[in-house]
């Protein structure tokens, strides 16, 4: 049986004294989930009156309760998931990153690459019974052909597993605008949190401290999904050469 999953992902920079970072992240849900998550946080929206763009830079005293419920959306879902990949892009081996042998690498070449990455770790082992939407916020890429540089690449790879019979792994990948997709808006405020939690420093904001302690509770009392899936994966980004896909 063909299972339909999708991913919703974000992205940022983030500084600590190890320089500058990279940072991708993701929910992922089905296609179930998906109108399971959106109910769920158009709930808090009425609930708090909210019209406003929830994201990780707005955290702010006055909504900090409407924020800690718009992060237990994710941890109240059973089968919700987050995947965050970093990479510093201070390290000599983001410098010395060619993803060709032609020439300096543009900035897209090398988010292609990263993002590329970051779907085999989020998407995990080899399945042909899976199938997947992606959705990164728009402006990450400078193009949305570039996006589908990314979808030829995956679904070169799993052709490669599968056989050239196997149909699109990726269904369909386009970069969707935060301000209109809560979910991505999601994605933000769970990055926010964990990037800080995770590299630091931690954050000058008191409210933003208090989301982050209320994130760390969160991942403690509900470290699994329903299906014993590690709710949330961090992993950090590894030059392509030396990456190894696991892929069964």
């Amino acid at each position: 049986m063909i299972i339909e999953y999708e991913l919703y992902s974000d992205e940022r920079e983030h500084r600590n004294a190890d320089g500058k970072h990279l940072l991708l992240g993701g929910v992922i849900c089905t296609d179930n989930g998906r109108t399971r998550l959106r109910d769920a946080l158009s709930h808090v929206r009425n609930e708090y009156d909210l019209s406003r763009e929830m994201r990780w830079s707005k955290v702010s005293n006055a909504y900090l309760e409407a924020y800690k419920a718009w992060m237990d959306v994710f941890f109240a879902d059973p089968y919700a998931r987050f995947s965050l990949l970093s990479a510093n892009q201070s390290s000599p081996q983001w410098a010395n990153f060619r993803p060709n042998s032609k020439g300096r690498p543009s900035r897209d070449q090398k988010l292609v690459s990263t993002f590329y990455q970051f779907l085999l770790i989020s998407f995990g082992p080899l399945r042909d019974t899976k199938r997947w939407r992606v959705y990164p916020d728009a402006g990450f890429f400078s193009h949305d052909n570039v996006l589908e540089r990314v979808e030829f690449l995956f679904n070169r790879t799993y052709k490669k597993a599968f056989g050239p019979r196997t149909s699109r792994i990726i269904r369909f990948a386009r970069s969707r605008d935060s301000k209109l997709e809560d979910l991505i808006q999601l994605a933000d405020l769970l990055l926010g949190a964990s990037a800080c939690n995770i590299l630091g420093p931690m954050p000058t904001s008191q409210p933003k401290v208090s989301l982050i302690e209320h994130w760390r509770t969160q991942c403690k009392l509900i470290p699994r999904t329903r299906k014993g899936l590690q709710r949330f994966s961090q992993f950090e980004w590894t030059p392509p050469e030396e990456f190894a896909y696991h892929r069964t």
